[in-house]
């Protein structure tokens, strides 16, 4: 099962060099002059964006004939993002002025916390995430009780992230998640990627679970240009990997879980952009399924929901200059 993963991983991670390494030019950042065509590039802008969005990580278990949701009370959240040339940095929290909800003696009190970063090397695309939840609750209506059962302690960090290649150089990703760029004509492009991450589980005992998921897979997205300033994009992903799961008690490993496990997700974003300022929204919703035991089965989702507002500016001479010096 391991080998066979590496394999198919090794074979797409491949393809792309036999097929595209004669277009390569020399450089850290390689581009293609087709595709200034389809692109409006800013690459002396930085790029500020403030996102106001709705993302929280998520279990559904099957039990048996139980099927519920293990998940946080969800909370309104803003991110910052900073983003120059290939670098992106992404900042959340949950401010408190921002909890609309009073609903906690209900559903219990959450925690938000994550960080983030995208960087883009010629065509590849590389998604780094941290992220910490604590507070989770099972609605009263899945499992047939009068209130709903609260597990303040409960608390998930999950690190990890993706690594994808696009093959269609006309193809611009940075117009969905942070418009460093703008697609000047609707296109599309295959996007193979393999997704990797580690999620520590733990509830306020000694005990802990500590998850391993690896996937790889193909992935299709389309970006459809309304006028010059308008951009509907759509995109879905399909992986294959394995799972692994530790339990530790007192620091020891007390059992070991392995299982085959399958991604999904699915993206939809709606784009608007001038020169100066930029704005728009983006849904997504990503999962891991896999069997815990041959009775449990486990989906880990990650929803998320964004409106963003963003403002471009020229890049001050020294910082030009710095990137300029080594290349970048």
């Amino acid at each position: 099962m391991k080998n066979g993963i590496q394999l198919v991983f090794m074979l797409l991670m491949l393809l792309p060099f036999f097929g595209n390494a004669q277009h390569a030019r020399p450089g850290f950042i390689t581009t293609d002059t087709v595709a200034d065509a389809y692109k409006e590039k800013y690459p002396d802008y930085i790029k500020l964006r403030l996102g106001i969005s709705n993302g929280f990580h998520s279990y559904n278990i099957k039990t048996g004939p139980v099927r519920f949701n293990l998940t946080p009370n969800e909370r309104i959240r803003t991110t910052l993002t900073l983003m120059y040339k290939f670098i992106e940095v992404d900042i959340g929290y949950t401010p408190r002025f921002l909890r609309f909800n009073n609903d906690d003696h209900l559903r219990g009190s959450s925690k938000f916390s994550s960080l983030g970063t995208r960087f883009y090397v010629g065509r590849w695309m590389q998604n780094l995430q941290f992220s910490r939840t604590r507070g989770y609750y099972v609605d009263r209506k899945d499992i047939g009780t009068p209130q709903n059962i609260l597990f303040p302690d409960f608390r998930t960090t999950k690190v990890g992230g993706s690594t994808a290649y696009i093959f269609n150089p006309d193809f611009s990703f940075r117009s969905i998640f942070i418009q460093s760029e703008w697609q000047k004509k609707s296109v599309g492009s295959f996007v193979p990627s393999v997704s990797y991450y580690v999620t520590e589980v733990k509830s306020g005992d000694p005990g802990k679970d500590r998850i391993l998921d690896i996937a790889v897979g193909p992935a299709y997205f389309y970006n459809w240009l309304l006028g010059k300033k308008f951009m509907v994009s759509a995109g879905a992903y399909g992986g294959i990997g394995y799972n692994h799961t530790w339990s530790f008690e007192n620091g020891r490993v007390t059992e070991q879980l392995r299982s085959l496990s399958f991604q999904s997700q699915f993206r939809l974003a709606l784009c608007y952009n001038t020169e100066n300022f930029y704005m728009g929204a983006i849904a997504s919703l990503e999962s891991f399924y896999y069997n815990q035991t041959p009775q449990v089965q486990v989906q880990d989702r990650e929803t998320f929901f964004e409106c963003y507002f963003g403002y471009r500016f020229k890049a001050p001479g020294r910082v030009s200059r710095t990137f300029k010096k080594y290349g970048l």
